[in-house]
């Protein structure tokens, strides 16, 4: 497995230091995949009135069936 390095930055930062495009960006999220999980709360006065719950993964259909794309 490769090493991975994460480095977060806020908007600003990220958009001034945007040294790749977009495409590659993209390509490398598919190709080792990403999950993201959200949840929102509707609450008003204590009581809970909505829940939204989103998971979503994203990858490359090779490597959620465990293939590397270049085998």
């Amino acid at each position: 497995m490769d090493d991975v390095n994460v480095t977060v930055a806020n908007d600003e930062e990220a958009f001034l230091r945007a040294d790749r495009p977009l495409v590659d960006v993209v390509d490398r999220l598919l190709e080792h995949g990403v999950a993201i999980r959200g949840e929102v709360w509707l609450t008003v006065a204590d009581i809970d009135l909505a829940f939204v719950g989103l998971d979503l993964v994203l990858a490359n259909p090779d490597t959620m069936q465990g293939r590397r794309p270049d085998q």
